[in-house]
């Protein structure tokens, strides 16, 4: 698959395979909530098989709404360039990084780190090639 094509506006093919495709759960309500985000994370989003693809699209293209087990603040939030000492989704301590990117282990998120900052207290990833 060609990356251009995985992360067009135009393609959303990959939303065919997840489980709210066919739920009548609002996940682009006009206002989104706490509870609203956690409902969707925990019935739908938790075990798709698309969420990573879907958090990817939606924080790309600045979607509004429930997108990958995210509300749009959480989204707003990844896109910060600052350094975190925990994951903004599930809260983990156990970060990796590789300038200028952070991981969260638990969750798989991402995001820039603030290269001015000091680096945190985080694993840094092995080297392409190394065993």
């Amino acid at each position: 698959m060609n990356i251009v094509e995985f992360f067009s506006a135009d393609d959303v093919a990959w939303q065919q395979n997840a489980p709210c495709a066919t739920s009548d759960f609002d996940f682009i309500p006009d206002v989104e909530t706490e509870d609203g985000a956690a409902e969707a994370e925990r019935s739908w989003c938790r075990t798709c098989p698309v969420r990573t693809r879907c958090l990817a699209w939606a924080t790309l293209h600045g979607a509004e709404g429930y997108w990958g087990g995210t509300s749009t603040y959480q989204r707003a939030q990844l896109r910060r360039v600052r350094t975190r000492a925990k994951c903004p989704i599930c809260q983990a301590t156990a970060l990796a990084y590789t300038d200028p990117h952070e991981l969260c282990l638990a969750c798989g998120a991402s995001w820039i780190r603030d290269v001015r900052e000091a680096p945190i207290a985080a694993t840094p990833l092995p080297a392409a090639g190394a065993a």
